[in-house]
């Protein structure tokens, strides 16, 4: 009899943050296909029995193909495991999941999604704004600087001065993810906030979190940001951006040398 695979979001990495059924999905499983981003925290909630096994892919470095994970996590379903894929932020939002449904449909084996929460999401907390706010954000688009086709980002179709941009893996390339959002037609004096490690407390072994709000202009020169990262583009940040210089949390923006913003902006 074939097991069941249980396609679950470990959140942005505080295990405070995890659903209560991804806790307990985590707690049956005997085998976790687990993404390298998730903290040890997080696969602490395993069982000692449980095999845990590291699929994760990290930006430079080579990683298991998605055709292994796919084999990995049928074998297993079909030795009869109860099997955990557990994959960082949500499941359903950048990660690849359509690809892994197909493999298990194809396949015959029994799955549940388990969502959690997302990128998005952990970084407005993180920096203490909101995605969507009625006087000035009326829509949420959600984009990727980075694709199999290898295609350029764009966020076009909506009034840019009336959307938040939620950016996932906007680097490192960050002159041209501001280059793709400009060409767009959103303006590089667009404020805009970068969040590394959201949702994160800071340990021994690891960075916490950390916001930078600046101007959509600023992005060419931002340098040594820690992943994961998230940028979050519009109005909603503008307002926050205010508040922060008068008074409270000012984090510096990192920057490479002095050069010329246009220039970077439209070559």
């Amino acid at each position: 009899m074939s097991g069941k695979v249980y396609l679950v979001g470990a959140g942005p990495g505080a295990a405070d943050l995890l659903t209560l059924r991804a806790a307990a999905a985590l707690r049956a499983a005997q085998v976790v296909l687990h993404d390298d981003l998730v903290p040890p925290e997080i696969l602490d909630l395993c069982t000692a029995s449980a095999q845990l096994i590291n699929v994760g892919k990290r930006c430079g470095r080579r990683g298991r193909s998605q055709e292994q994970i796919n084999a990995l996590m049928l074998w297993h379903a079909n030795i009869g495991c109860t099997v955990v894929r557990l994959k960082s932020g949500d499941p359903s939002i950048f990660g690849r999941l359509g690809e892994e449904l197909d493999a298990l449909r194809r396949a015959q084996i029994e799955f549940e999604i388990v969502p959690g929460v997302t990128a998005a999401s952990a970084a407005a907390s993180s920096a203490e704004i909101t995605l969507t706010d009625r006087r000035t954000a009326s829509a949420l688009v959600i984009l990727t600087a980075h694709n199999c086709r290898g295609d350029n980002l764009r966020a076009t179709g909506l009034d840019p001065q009336q959307s938040t941009f939620a950016v996932y893996m906007p680097g490192p390339d960050y002159a041209r993810t501001a280059r793709d959002l400009v060409s767009s037609g959103v303006e590089p004096n667009t404020s805009c906030v970068l969040v590394s490690q959201a949702g994160r407390r800071a340990g021994p072994e690891r960075n916490s979190e950390r916001s930078c709000f600046m101007s959509l202009s600023d992005l060419p020169f931002v340098m040594g940001v820690q992943a994961p990262a998230l940028l979050i583009v519009g109005e909603v940040a503008r307002a926050t951006e205010r508040d922060k210089l008068a008074g409270s949390r000012d984090v510096p923006l990192p920057r490479l040398d002095i050069r010329e913003t246009s220039s970077l902006l439209s070559s």
